[in-house]
């Protein structure tokens, strides 16, 4: 099983030329609803104690959450050629609680089986350590161990990645109804999406090296990459307090927005299009006659 990737991208960079308005008009309103509304939420002189920190951080996860589900909502109709406006972003509030309890109910998902299958992989591991394994055998099941982690935390992930579409799809049906429906339409399809998703690498590259070219500006300027510099016992803490000013912060966000207002509609216009293509493989399946008993 698998997809025409090469065709389903040219589809979905047609589709959002398409848009009116313009794509990259609905990824600045995403990136100003997200990491506008984060800077502006840092900046409100709040008490820094640990609950108010907390309570607004939660407060701020749920709002993008939302907004998130939002921007899945435009990128389905724009895949659907449905002419969606900018206020599709808005529209995910209107479901709010069915949206938070599902991703919530993903969540506990997610985090229930990686638990459970990091106890069943660490088990070997532990009993070749203490059974007085050599260093470079103990290295390498620990470096194992990590990579499986890392594939059961990617393959839990995209178990479940259909599950926003779905409510997009049938609201009414409520916040679990698409957690199991994804994690059936998913079986045998994960590597599939996995590929989509990694074919966006080179996008992701650039904007960290833009960003990663931002922040060895601001350190360089601060004479923290000589060579008496990397001795200082303190260098690491001053690194760390330039990486986290909030010039170098803003600076490093900025720069990447020209490659995320392209990115960011491309990329959701092609998961919806994987979406629509698995519905319709599905439909397909379901709708074909069973062949006669031999």
């Amino acid at each position: 099983m698998e997809i025409d990737r090469t065709e389903l991208k040219r589809q979905a960079r047609e589709r959002i030329a398409l848009t009116d308005p313009k794509f990259w008009v609905v990824a600045l309103a995403y990136l100003a609803m997200t990491t506008g509304v984060s800077w502006l939420v840092s900046f409100i002189p709040i008490p820094h104690t640990q609950t108010s920190l907390l309570f607004f951080q939660l407060l701020l996860t749920l709002y993008t959450t939302v907004v998130q589900f939002g921007l899945c909502l435009w990128s389905l109709w724009t895949w659907r050629q449905l002419d969606p406006d900018v206020n599709s972003l808005m529209q995910g509030f209107s479901v709010a609680g069915r949206v938070i309890l599902m991703e919530l109910g993903i969540y506990v998902r997610i985090l229930g089986w990686y638990f459970l299958i990091a106890f069943m992989l660490a088990m070997p591991v532990f009993l070749l350590l203490i059974g007085g394994a050599g260093s470079g055998m103990g290295m390498l099941s620990i470096a194992v161990l990590f990579a499986g982690l890392v594939a059961t935390l990617t393959v839990l992930r995209l178990r479940y990645s259909l599950a926003p579409y779905l409510l997009a799809d049938r609201p009414d049906d409520g916040p679990t109804a698409p957690i199991l429906r994804s994690a059936g339409l998913m079986q045998g399809w994960k590597w599939e999406l996995f590929k989509l998703e990694f074919s966006f690498i080179g996008w992701e590259a650039l904007n960290f090296v833009l960003s990663l070219g931002v922040i060895l500006f601001f350190l360089n300027q601060a004479g923290l990459l000589t060579s008496q510099a990397l001795l200082s016992q303190d260098w690491r803490n001053q690194v760390f307090d330039i990486i986290y000013s909030v010039p170098v912060v803003i600076l490093s966000t900025l720069v990447t927005v020209p490659v995320s207002m392209w990115l960011i509609p491309y990329r959701g216009a092609a998961r919806a299009g994987f979406y629509d293509a698995r519905l319709l493989a599905a439909s397909d399946a379901m709708d074909r006659p069973e062949m006669p008993p031999l």
